[in-house]
């Protein structure tokens, strides 16, 4: 361990609890062994199956969070060589500057580099105005890594930090990284990944909006700290830093899989480096606005880890300690939930409609083992999230991802994959059915299954009374939850806006054009536009204001209007991600 780690163990309470689910799935999957139907042996098993694995999920669950770390951020050496590398071949001029204009201005000397893979003249001009260095290749030989491996060959710095072209830093990312580096062994600091569009698809929020939940926070809050405590934190492709040296000594960022991220930390990790998990959000991006690139996003990510799996064998291959082996063999597991959601979906209505039972034993001898085992489970994974679990939030999630999870464990069997960018803003092209076609499936069957199942048992008495009820309720369970995230994915698609708008109300001045001013506020902020509002004075300077702003009807509190600002608001929400506010800070939102 290094001596600016400490990590907080479970408390006692939550390890008491941890204890006695340990217990009771003992008791019920042993006495399940029993249960199997011998009339329907192989739904028996893969039902069993199933279960078995959702308990090898846990356990390992268990491992990676019983500790987290407590990292103390050490000082940042004077004199260190650090580029900054961001990486772009499609992304919007207007997301680019953004983010080049945040890495200007980060703390501590260091050079800002565009690495452009999409050779495009406006992204040369835009480095240009800006003051920072262009790079691009002639080619796009292994995609992102590829870009970056270019990028190293032209680059001397001792150090660089990586940013996607839509991750903004703020000012304090290498100030608060660079004192890891003290740590010879030390091969790169990886900080969470956040995110400012709040509209996201990826992003829950209170009705107040005051909490912000994502899909991945108990990846960056919980799960990334419990990996860090093995020595296993991985590289992101974004938010860190980097040492040359040690991305030196395996040839550069991985190539030959789509996650070069994932496969990098992986090699270095077998070269006996050490990586760190600071976990202080320092840099906010853009998420998927929409269920489509959201899938996307998650299939390349999976089959990544596939590839990454084959080439490098997690479980039998040499460099890994038996930490890293576990830790790493959950993340690459967690994509063969799938397979058992998929399962879990479909089998109650398979036993509504056909009267295959997989369990053979009376139903409140099934209940008394079932339902302690359910309740502390679900009590469990809540407590062991530490806050950040969000259990029936994340079954809605579970439903949107199960299809492409299980397809993404295909690319275990491809050599040859394609890396693509995912696309996160929205766009006015209407969202491809298939995006979301599984989970209408689910929602059908199961809807379907519920009223054919009560005549088919009223009629033939196809199952036992209480095999009725349970499944019945099972059906129920998983049809509320396609409704509640196909509701959620339809009321994303009715937001239009091309860029998010930051909900914060600043106070403004305009002066008027024949002298005098008008204090207003102004609100709803991104590089296209604005909402002003205020009691505009009915006088001489008013009539030149209506040239240049669209004035909306009078309400009781004063004048909404939409007004074309462009270069104010492009300012405004510049300096908004430069300091922090409206992308996540403490002055403005509690991210969970």
């Amino acid at each position: 361990m290094n001596n600016n780690n400490q990590y907080k163990s479970l408390e006692p309470a939550r390890a008491i609890l941890v204890g006695a689910f340990l217990f009771v799935a003992a008791w019920y999957l042993t006495w399940r062994i029993g249960t199997v139907n011998p009339e329907a042996p192989v739904f028996s098993w893969l039902l069993y199956s199933a279960e078995i694995y959702g308990l090898a999920t846990v356990l390992l669950h268990l491992v990676m969070t019983w500790r987290l770390t407590e990292r103390i951020t050490l000082p940042a050496a004077p004199g260190l060589s650090v580029d900054i590398f961001i990486t772009t071949i499609d992304e919007p001029a207007e997301i680019v500057r953004h983010t080049v204009l945040a890495a200007i201005n980060v703390e501590y000397p260091h050079q800002t580099w565009v690495l452009d893979d999409g050779r495009r003249p406006e992204i040369a001009r835009l480095a240009r105005e800006l003051g920072c260095r262009y790079l691009a290749r002639p080619g796009n030989a292994d995609a992102k890594a590829g870009n970056l491996n270019n990028a190293l060959n032209n680059s001397k710095a001792d150090y660089v930090a990586t940013f996607d072209a839509d991750h903004a830093p703020q000012k304090g990312f290498l100030t608060h990284t660079l004192g890891y580096f003290q740590d010879v062994q030390v091969a790169f600091v990886q900080t969470p990944q956040d995110f400012f569009n709040l509209d996201s698809y990826q992003h829950r929020s209170t009705r107040s909006r005051r909490i912000i939940w994502t899909e991945q926070s108990l990846f960056f809050r919980v799960i990334q700290r419990g990996k860090d405590y093995w020595n296993a934190a991985f590289y992101c492709g974004s938010c860190a830093v980097l040492r040359r040296s040690a991305l030196d000594a395996i040839d550069g960022f991985a190539t030959g899989t789509i996650t070069e991220d994932l496969h990098t930390s992986v090699r270095l990790h077998k070269q006996g480096y050490r990586s760190i998990y600071h976990a202080e959000s320092l840099a906010f991006g853009v998420a998927p606005a929409r269920i489509g690139p959201f899938l996307r996003q998650r299939v390349r990510w999976g089959q990544g880890a596939m590839q990454v799996w084959r080439r490098e064998g997690l479980l039998l291959g040499r460099g890994l300690t038996f930490g890293q082996r576990l830790c790493y063999f959950a993340s690459i597991l967690t994509y063969f939930d799938g397979w058992q959601k998929g399962f879990f979906y479909l089998a109650p209505a398979i036993i509504l409609l056909s009267g295959m039972m997989p369990v053979a034993a009376p139903g409140d001898e099934f209940l008394w083992h079932f339902i302690p085992y359910y309740l502390l489970a679900f009590l469990m994974l809540e407590e062991i999230g530490r806050g950040y679990g969000r259990t029936l939030i994340i079954e809605q999630y579970n439903m949107a991802r199960f299809a492409a999870f299980a397809f993404a464990t295909l690319g275990f069997f491809k050599r040859h994959l394609h890396f693509n960018v995912t696309q996160k803003q929205p766009t006015r092209a209407q969202e491809k059915p298939v995006s979301f076609m599984p989970q209408v499936i689910v929602l059908g069957l199961n809807v379907v299954a519920i009223p054919v199942g009560i005549y088919l048992y009223s009629t033939y008495r196809h199952l036992p009374t209480e095999g009725v009820v349970v499944n019945v309720v099972w059906a129920s369970v998983n049809a509320f939850i396609a409704i509640a995230l196909l509701s959620f994915t339809a009321r994303l698609k009715s937001y239009n806006r091309a860029e998010y708008r930051f909900p914060i109300a600043l106070p403004m001045r305009l002066n008027l054009p024949h002298g005098g001013h008008l204090l207003a506020t102004v609100d709803n902020l991104s590089s296209s536009g604005c909402r002003v509002y205020g009691r505009y004075p009915q006088a001489p300077g008013a009539i030149g204001l209506k040239t240049r702003i669209e004035r909306a009807p009078d309400s009781s509190s004063g004048t909404e209007t939409s007004p074309n600002l462009n270069s104010a608001s492009a300012w405004a929400k510049e300096s908004l991600l430069l300091t922090g506010i409206g992308a996540g800070s403490d002055n403005s939102y509690t991210f969970v």
